[in-house]
C-alpha cells in the first residue's frame, strides 16, 4: 500500500469512527489516543483466560475484574454467540468457496481464501451482524430501515469491514441493497424461492441476544430481520427457527430439549406460527443426526446450511469439534462455520470456546461489547 493509499484509508476509518461505525481504539500505539476503560476491561478478561490457559493463574483471578465483566450465565453465551460466530467466520475462509475432497482439512484460523485475508480476519457475515447489533442498540428497538441504511454504509463506505472496504458480498444481497435504492422501501429481499440463501442468517445473534427475556418475540423479530435481504420463506423461516433456537441455548436449554424437534419453550408456538414445510420435515424427520458427512451440504442455499450447522452441532461435544467438521463441508465454509459458531457458542459460553482462536479474531473486544450492549437493551 502506497503513503498515500494508506493516507486515504485514515482519513476514511476516521470518518467512520466519527459516526460510531468503527472499531474503538484497543491500543494508544499511534494514535496516542485513550484506550475506553470497557475496552481495557475486556482485554483484562481475555489476558486472564489466556493465562489460565497457560497455567499461570487460577480461576479466582477473575474476581480482580469489575463485576459487569465477570461474566453472568447469559453474558458468557451472550459473548459466546457474537465471538463464536466471529471464529467461525475467520476459520472458514481459508476454504470458502472450495469443493469437499479438494482441500486439506483445516484446523486452524490462518487466513488466506479468496480474499486473501490475514489470520483472524473475518468478512461479510460478521460486518453485517455488527450491523445489526449496532442498529438494535443505537434504536434500543426493531428498525428495518436503520438496519438497512447500515448495510449500506458498509456496502458503500467499508463500516464495520475488518478492512474498511466491502471485499466480499452475496448477490442477494447485493441486489437488495440496490432495490432499497431506488424504492426506499427496507422490505428489499428478493422472494423468489431461488433467492433462500443464508445471507440473513449469517448475521441473526444479535437479534435473540436483544429479546432473550421474550421467546416469541426473538422468534418474530428474527424472522423480520431476513426481510432486508432475504424476503424468500424458507430464509424468513430459517430465521424464526434459528432465532428461537439460539434464545434456548442463550438461555441454558439442553441439547436434547434443543434437537427434539421444533424447539418450543411455550409448546404453542410453533403449532399456531407453523414453519415453513422444508423446515418443517427436516426438523421433524431429525435424519442429519445420523447422516455421514458426505451426506451433508455447506452450500449457500439456507436448508442445507441449517441442515450442515444441526448435523455438526448434534454430532459433536465441543464447540471446536463441531466447528471443524461444519467448516471441513468446504463450499459456503465462511458463512456455515459462522452460523455453527453462534449456535455452539451460545450453547457452551464463551469460556468453553477455545482462547487461543479468541486470540486470533481482530478486533475481538468488539464482540464483547455489542454483547453486553445488547443485554443491556434488553433490560429497558
Amino acid at each position: 500500500m502506497s503513503i498515500s493509499e494508506m493516507q486515504k484509508k485514515i482519513m476514511k476509518i476516521s470518518g467512520l469512527s466519527k459516526q460510531g461505525l468503527w472499531f474503538p481504539h484497543s491500543s494508544e500505539k499511534m494514535t496516542g489516543i485513550d484506550v475506553a476503560q470497557e475496552v481495557k476491561d475486556i482485554q483484562s478478561f481475555i489476558g486472564i483466560r489466556k493465562a489460565i490457559e497457560k497455567g499461570v493463574v487460577g480461576e479466582e483471578y477473575f474476581s480482580k475484574l469489575a463485576d459487569k465483566v465477570i461474566d453472568s450465565d447469559k453474558l458468557n453465551r451472550a459473548r459466546g454467540a457474537l465471538i463464536g460466530a466471529a471464529i467461525g467466520d475467520a476459520l472458514g475462509t481459508t476454504i470458502e468457496f472450495t469443493q469437499p475432497g479438494s482441500f486439506t482439512p483445516v484446523t486452524d484460523i490462518t487466513g488466506g481464501g479468496p480474499f486473501n485475508l490475514k489470520a483472524g480476519e473475518w468478512t461479510d457475515d460478521c460486518s453485517m451482524m455488527l450491523c445489526l447489533a449496532h442498529s438494535l442498540v443505537r434504536r434500543k428497538s426493531f428498525d428495518l430501515k436503520d438496519q438497512i441504511e447500515l448495510y449500506i454504509k458498509w456496502w458503500k463506505d467499508g463500516a464495520f469491514s475488518v478492512t474498511a472496504e466491502c471485499f466480499d458480498i452475496g448477490v442477494t444481497v447485493q441486489s437488495a441493497l440496490e432495490n432499497y435504492l431506488s424504492t426506499g422501501n427496507p422490505e428489499s429481499g428478493p422472494t423468489d424461492e431461488y433467492s433462500a440463501g443464508n445471507g440473513s442468517l449469517m448475521r441473526l445473534a444479535p437479534v435473540p441476544i436483544r429479546y432473550i427475556s421474550d421467546f416469541a418475540e426473538a422468534v418474530e423479530y428474527s424472522g423480520k430481520s431476513s426481510l432486508t435481504t432475504h424476503g424468500a420463506i424458507e430464509a424468513i423461516d430459517a430465521c424464526r427457527y434459528f432465532g428461537g433456537l439460539l434464545w434456548g441455548a442463550l438461555n441454558g436449554a439442553s441439547k436434547d430439549e434443543l434437537l427434539n424437534g421444533i424447539y418450543d419453550p411455550t409448546g404453542t408456538y410453533w403449532t399456531k406460527n407453523p414453519p415453513c414445510t422444508s423446515i418443517k420435515k427436516l426438523l421433524e424427520e431429525k435424519s442429519y443426526k445420523t447422516k455421514n458427512s458426505n451426506e451433508v451440504r455447506g452450500s449457500g442455499y439456507v436448508i442445507h446450511t441449517l441442515e450442515a450447522v444441526l448435523w455438526a452441532f448434534s454430532n459433536s461435544s465441543s464447540f471446536e469439534e463441531g466447528l471443524l467438521k461444519v467448516v471441513n463441508l468446504g463450499e459456503d465454509a465462511d458463512t456455515t462455520g459462522c452460523i455453527y459458531g453462534q449456535l455452539a457458542g451460545a450453547f457452551y459460553g464463551e469460556r468453553k470456546v477455545p482462547i487461543r482462536w479468541v486470540d486470533k479474531v481482530k478486533f475481538n473486544h468488539m464482540f464483547y461489547l455489542k454483547a453486553q450492549e445488547l443485554l443491556d437493551c434488553s433490560e429497558t
